[in-house]
């Protein structure tokens, strides 16, 4: 147990005994002759102290639990649409291949594809191909591009600067969000990209297919926590 849920569980419990000394000895114990001297003014003493904390203890649940809670939510809520953007990027890198192969999409499921299939796709496509659906640059500046360099440009770069937008808000992370990031990051595919960027003497992308596998697989895991973020910034506890 962390020291800050630790805190949070202690605060409760303290709540608790408050509240059953304050009815113990405002109700139950009021009428009933004292066992011990000075019993009454001890209840009376422990009764006040338990009233000023109930007090306080409301006074941090509105002003801190509450906005911590809604600052969590709304954090939250910016991380989950930059990591859906990043996971849409991250997803590109197939849904490119496909493109390149000329093969219809629903013929190879993202979700479940399998790496002897992906090996497969990976056979389809020579990264050195122009397309001719896609261009890179800027309005007025566009030039053609290889599908090497647009799973580079378009994917890879683009994950790497939304993981950067993502970890502007690393004090808030959960390090197991973080950690995912991370292995997208350190993904031997990810080390391995830049080549994309220049002409390859492959006339396919088999060389890659593991790593673009293994890739694949993290942006998976990836996309299913990314889906139970809000959930839990709504139930922290």
């Amino acid at each position: 147990m962390g020291k800050k849920k630790f805190q949070k569980q202690l605060l409760k419990l303290l709540l608790v005994i408050s509240v059953f000394i304050i009815i113990s000895n405002d109700f139950v114990l009021e009428d009933i002759t004292e066992i011990v001297s000075f019993g009454h003014e001890l209840g009376n003493v422990l009764s006040n102290l338990s009233m000023a904390f109930i007090s306080s203890y409301i006074f941090y649940y509105v002003v801190v639990v509450l906005k911590e809670r809604k600052d969590k939510l709304n954090i939250n809520i910016s991380v989950h649409e930059l990591t859906n953007q990043l996971v849409g990027r991250a997803y590109s890198v197939f849904y490119k291949l496909v493109e390149g192969a000329g093969i219809e999409n629903f013929n190879f499921d993202i979700q479940n594809i399998t790496l002897s299939d992906y090996i497969i796709l990976c056979q389809k496509v020579n990264p050195n191909q122009i397309s001719t659906n896609n261009l890179l640059g800027t309005p007025g500046n566009f030039i053609e591009a290889t599908y090497g360099q647009l799973i580079y440009n378009n994917s890879v770069a683009n994950v790497m600067m939304l993981s950067e937008k993502i970890f502007v808000y690393m004090p808030y992370l959960d390090t197991e969000f973080v950690h995912h990031i991370n292995r997208l990051l350190s993904s031997t595919f990810f080390i391995i990209a830049p080549s994309l960027n220049v002409k390859t003497r492959n006339t396919d992308f088999t060389a890659y297919a593991n790593p673009m596998f293994e890739f694949l697989e993290l942006v998976r895991d990836l996309d299913k926590y990314n889906s139970t973020i809000i959930k839990k910034s709504i139930n922290p506890y």
